[in-house]
């Protein structure tokens, strides 16, 4: 999961395949210099086709997920996220979209590096 942004560890906790539908995994994320833990758990996996996750950062929980469909001059990639803030974190809501753009952003673009694009 080398494209997910900030990431600086992630860990299995489930056993099986790694991308398998209900694996989980935890991760810390570093974010100028806080780090943050994050569990996911995979929750759809259509081979070279998609995977979708749902997981929890500290109080947000959140769901996201890739789509990749071939195209005549490539493949196309679509990314998806829900954020959904809990406790003090809605506060911050107004500013929720831009930092959901910031992080698409980042995705899309370490995915492309990843697949070579």
């Amino acid at each position: 999961m080398n494209f997910i942004p900030r990431m600086v560890s992630l860990t299995q906790t489930s056993q099986g395949k790694f991308a398998q539908v209900d694996a989980t995994a935890e991760g810390v994320l570093n974010y100028f210099g806080i780090r943050i833990p994050v569990k996911y758990e995979i929750i759809e996996n259509v081979s070279d086709q998609k995977l979708a996750m749902k997981g929890l950062m500290g109080p947000v929980a959140f769901k996201d997920g890739y789509a990749l469909s071939k195209q005549n001059d490539g493949t196309e990639l679509k990314f998806w996220l829900e954020l959904t803030l809990t406790g003090w974190m809605k506060i911050l809501s107004p500013f929720m979209g831009l930092i959901g753009k910031i992080h698409a952003w980042e995705t899309l673009r370490n995915l492309k590096n990843e697949l070579g694009g």
